[in-house]
């Protein structure tokens, strides 16, 4: 059981669209509603894209950049909560932390479609003139 978890894990975490849609399509058929199932798969998911992140930029860099993607998180959390702050002059943290982690869904599908292009051409590379 250890094995197959560890082995699901490591296919979410290198391929997260994998994870999407298996949530996507397990919240759609249970609850016939399109929009929680996107909600559930975004929220899901954008655990499994920072750890896809961080373990990309380890692969690539062979160093640990956690600490560095932590504190990025707090300082868009910090931008993010002024900003509606500033705009909604009341803060409601429900809304704040569900905007939040849907900015933090589509930042790091940026970084990790950008990591994956930046890793592929970097490994052509190396191979190509390492010959």
């Amino acid at each position: 059981m250890g094995t197959f978890l560890s082995s699901a894990a490591a296919i979410f975490i290198t391929l997260p669209i994998l994870f999407y849609v298996l949530i996507f399509t397990i919240v759609k058929q249970m609850t016939r509603n399109h929009r929680k199932a996107l909600n559930a798969a975004i929220y899901s998911t954008t655990f499994i894209l920072i750890f896809s992140v961080h373990f990309l930029v380890v692969t690539i860099w062979e160093n640990s950049y956690l600490f560095v993607i932590i504190l990025f998180m707090l300082i868009t959390a910090v931008f993010f909560t002024i900003l509606h702050w500033k705009t909604r002059e009341e803060i409601i943290y429900k809304k704040v932390f569900a905007g939040y982690w849907r900015l933090n869904f589509l930042l790091f599908s940026f970084f990790y479609i950008g990591l994956i292009i930046f890793g592929v051409i970097t490994r052509a590379k190396d191979l190509i003139f390492n010959v």
